[in-house]
């Protein structure tokens, strides 16, 4: 029995399946990887948390919040075929969303829960960047973002 799970994992074309199956249900995955769910929990979660913490994936993350900022600071137009954005809270969050750009960068495997919570906040059209009626706190989430890509405080850094 443990020969015949030992050689599915080792099968690339069953890897191959594993991240079709994870970019069929990034959404799914990515909730969980934001709300705590080991990486390593099963193969699907695996794969969903090596793609999103690789260079090519925080990069394209970075780059769309940059864009998000950009956006923000343009003059509002009367009748824009673009998704509302709230535009004050993400401006009044922008220092946050500038630490958030430069942990990115130093995303790795163990960072897939804050890593996924950014990119969450950015395609959630009921969270706090698109939905005025939304009671999440954007500052304190994108903060509670970085945190989990950093790493959490150890007392020994606190001092």
């Amino acid at each position: 029995m443990v020969k015949q799970l030992t050689a599915q994992t080792d099968n690339p074309a069953g890897h191959r399946w594993d991240r079709v199956r994870g970019l069929l249900r990034t959404a799914s995955l990515d909730h969980q990887l934001a709300s705590g769910t080991p990486p390593n929990w099963n193969r699907a979660l695996a794969a969903r948390a090596r793609y999103i913490t690789g260079t090519e994936s925080c990069r394209a993350l970075a780059e769309d919040w940059r864009n998000l900022v950009r956006a923000c600071r343009q003059p509002k137009t009367v009748r824009s075929p673009r998704t509302p954005l709230c535009r004050g809270r993400v401006l009044a969050a922008e220092t946050e969303i500038h630490d958030l750009l430069a942990t990115l960068s130093e995303a790795r495997l163990d960072s897939a829960a804050g890593v996924a919570m950014a990119s969450l906040l950015l395609r959630d059209g009921t969270g706090p960047v698109y939905n005025r009626q939304s009671d999440t706190d954007l500052t304190a989430a994108i903060m509670n973002a970085t945190t989990h890509i950093i790493g959490y405080p150890t007392a020994a850094n606190l001092t």
